[in-house]
């Protein structure tokens, strides 16, 4: 949820919390209030009649619809008595509303009750229209500060929006200096200083992991040609015996093993650097079948049966080095390590793909905590730098994919989710 939309949902929630308070308050304060005017307004009558019973007999007291009556009574004096009963109007036909007092008088030695009543329909009607007014002042009150709220909301985020939208096109390798829109904020205009100052520091670390890869790669792999030459032209000389030619044997294995780990390590650096920015929109199945063309040998040598099921036409955006390198990894481990004459299948969908191989005898599962962790080997073979599915693992992420393993009925499963 955007947080201006967060922002307006509150704010209309917390309006409508105190609306549904205050209108019934008001309601009835103003009910308070026109009640207590007709009871006052009752209270004066009931003294001019008290007034007049000196001068009057109380049987020439006639009024319309009754809304006075004095009769004799026995009762002591009371207070005012004041209550709303329902009254039938005959002018009217209904049953209306009215307010009653009764007050119990002494004149002239005699007890009186007074009844005055009063007729709030009119009352009812204010106090209902003033209520309907309220609640559409309200209403229209709350929506039109929502819209304002958002109004202003939209152009204060602006500058944040726009900090926001520029961090999301950034790339170290790519972008240069960030040009954020003016503001008047103080608190934007620190997060864009901060986000410049971790930019430039990002860029200067940067600009120094790649001079150090390519320095590495040019001034390590000088020297290690230079080795590799120099032990072919002794393993050349003679007479050699056959200790020193076994001796020489371990030194070569050893230079090509340190090769291929300087290789590597660099490829490694380069892929976190995102030193790979050409992308390309990339047919898996045409880069799986070129693939498995070029370990068509080895697996015709070995007897491996190699079954694939390409269910989907699957296009992904990537550099198509990385790509290859992603799926030649596993293929290749696939094959390493799957026995003569057992099975491989390569499955793609829509929104994965999958390399199962059959298992080694005694083998019953890799660790996973450590499967595409740097240098954490999973077999003893000689060749193994421990190196792969790191990389694997790289390329995966720098694209937002997703790798797997599993170990079921006897069989690895490495699976690449898309989505």
């Amino acid at each position: 949820m955007k947080l201006i939309h967060y922002l307006s949902k509150r704010y209309i929630i917390y309006s409508a919390c105190i609306s549904i308070i205050a209108i019934p308050l008001f309601y009835l304060s103003l009910q308070y209030l026109l009640l207590g005017g007709l009871d006052e307004g009752m209270r004066q009558q009931k003294k001019w009649i008290e007034t007049q019973l000196n001068t009057v007999p109380a049987k020439n007291f006639v009024s319309f619809e009754n809304e006075i009556t004095v009769t004799p009574s026995k009762q002591s004096l009371k207070s005012d008595v004041f209550s709303s009963e329902p009254i039938f109007v005959k002018s009217d036909n209904e049953i209306v509303m009215h307010r009653v007092m009764l007050s119990n008088v002494v004149i002239k030695g005699k007890n009186y009750t007074i009844r005055i009543q009063k007729s709030m329909i009119e009352d009812e009607d204010l106090l209902t229209n003033l209520l309907l007014l309220q609640s559409g002042f309200i209403l229209i009150l709350i929506i039109g500060l929502g819209l304002i709220n958002v109004s202003i909301s939209k152009k204060i985020w602006l500058p944040f929006n726009n900090i926001v939208k520029k961090m999301k096109g950034y790339r170290v390798d790519t972008s240069g200096k960030l040009d954020f829109m003016p503001t008047k904020i103080v608190e934007f205009k620190d997060l864009e200083n901060s986000i410049t100052e971790l930019i430039n520091r990002n860029n200067k670390l940067y600009k120094s992991q790649k001079e150090f890869t390519e320095n590495a790669s040019h001034e390590l792999q000088t020297p290690i040609a230079i080795f590799s030459s120099k032990l072919e032209l002794l393993m050349q000389t003679s007479p050699i015996s056959e200790e020193q030619a076994d001796y020489i044997n371990e030194i070569s294995l050893a230079g090509k093993r340190m090769q291929r780990i300087n290789k590597t390590l660099l490829l490694l650096t380069k892929i976190e650097n995102n030193q790979f920015p050409n992308i390309e929109k990339i047919v898996v199945k045409d880069a799986l079948n070129d693939l498995i063309q070029q370990y068509h040998d080895t697996l015709q040598m070995r007897e491996i049966h190699l079954e694939t099921e390409f269910r989907d036409h699957v296009e992904v955006v990537a550099n198509p080095i990385l790509i290859d390198i992603l799926l030649g990894n596993l293929l290749s481990n696939a094959i390493k390590y799957t026995e003569d004459k057992k099975h491989i299948q390569v499955e793609l969908s829509k929104t994965f793909l999958r390399i199962s191989n059959d298992a080694q005898e005694g083998v019953s599962g890799l660790r996973e905590s450590d499967l595409f962790q740097r240098f954490k080997k999973q077999s003893n073979h000689s060749h193994s730098l421990g190196l792969g599915l790191e990389i694997c693992n790289k390329i995966v992420s720098l694209y937002h994919f997703k790798i797997t393993y599993s170990f079921e009925n006897s069989k690895h499963y490495f699976t690449v989710f898309f989505e």
